[in-house]
């Protein structure tokens, strides 16, 4: 049986739904990919950690953790801090913007909280902004954390996800994100990031970077455009099939690598892989939410044409 390990926060996610009315959802960059690999590798074991509060708020969180069907045996619960929480808006383009309430959220001392599995996993996930919450003592915990589990045979996997308003400085930024980077095997760089963090204005720059600290994988994500994998030395294009309605772009990234680790971990080749990624995002920037429902997604995902390639080995109903 599969497995996956994913370390992060969970944040509440508000929206607007009139003048007067916010929607509230559960969200997070690593939540997001958590749910999406749960949701099409259902037999994965995805254990997510992270630390919430001991309110109602949090519980409300963990319950639809479990609901999801993520192993919630490691979520920490702080008697002093709560969750973090954000209010999302999109223009007409689907394009969003953020406001962020997170000083008091719980998973900011998640590696000093929570005893870390010594199970071995097949893949362990972080993302940039898990790092950048954490304080620099346990972002050091963090790092040797992931050396013990890459000795013990994981397959480390970083996306940068550079926020920032997280961090005190671009150089912060750029020296930790750096020596995630150096500790991963499986790498999500965003043209974004780079040209930000380490001023990289093409895909030749960010992949020569990257190949110079070894990193075996190499799933680039530009949008709309193709995905652009570099693995042993070999470069493979995928074609992304154009979504016709953009809704909500806010988790099309954490999708895409939910998608991704699903497929890989059910054991299909990087390009099939980026293919299906690719399908999970399409559906979820379709809809509002950084989790769309359950039953939407599953019809929408059912209907696109690579879910025949790889659906007997993820399905969907």
């Amino acid at each position: 049986m599969p497995s996956c390990l994913i370390i992060g926060e969970c944040m509440v996610e508000l929206s607007p739904l009139d003048a007067n009315t916010l929607n509230k959802r559960f969200a997070g960059d690593t939540f997001n990919t958590a749910v999406y690999l749960k949701r099409n590798l259902p037999d994965c074991v995805v254990t997510y950690v992270t630390a919430v509060g001991a309110d109602a708020l949090s519980q409300q969180m963990l319950d639809v953790m479990q609901l999801e069907g993520l192993d919630t045996r490691y979520v920490a619960k702080s008697q002093t801090h709560t969750v973090g929480m954000y209010l999302v808006t999109t223009d007409a383009s689907g394009e969003r913007s953020f406001a962020y309430w997170r000083n008091n959220s719980a998973a900011r001392n998640v590696m000093a909280l929570v005893t870390l599995p010594e199970t071995c996993f097949d893949v362990v996930y972080v993302s940039g902004i898990t790092v950048a919450i954490l304080d620099v003592p346990q972002r050091e915990q963090l790092l040797r954390a992931l050396a013990s589990y890459r000795e013990r045979g994981a397959t480390i996997v970083f996306d940068p996800n550079y926020r920032p308003l997280l961090w005190s400085s671009i150089q912060e930024a750029r020296d930790w994100t750096t020596r995630f980077y150096a500790a991963c095997d499986i790498a999500f760089p965003g043209g974004d990031d780079h040209a930000a963090l380490y001023l990289h204005k093409d895909e030749g720059a960010i992949v020569g970077f990257l190949q110079s600290m070894n990193i075996g994988e190499i799933v680039l994500k530009r949008g709309a455009d193709n995905v652009e994998i570099y693995r042993n030395n070999e470069h493979v294009s995928v074609a992304v099939t154009p979504v016709q309605t953009v809704v909500d772009t806010t988790s099309a990234g954490d999708a895409f690598i939910g998608g991704y680790l699903a497929a890989k971990l059910a054991g299909f080749t990087s390009a099939d892989a980026a293919a299906m990624g690719a399908e999970v995002a399409g559906v979820v920037i379709g809809a509002k939410g950084a989790i769309v429902p359950a039953d939407y997604y599953q019809s929408r995902l059912a209907n696109r044409t690579h879910r025949n390639a790889l659906g007997e080995v993820l399905p969907v109903e």
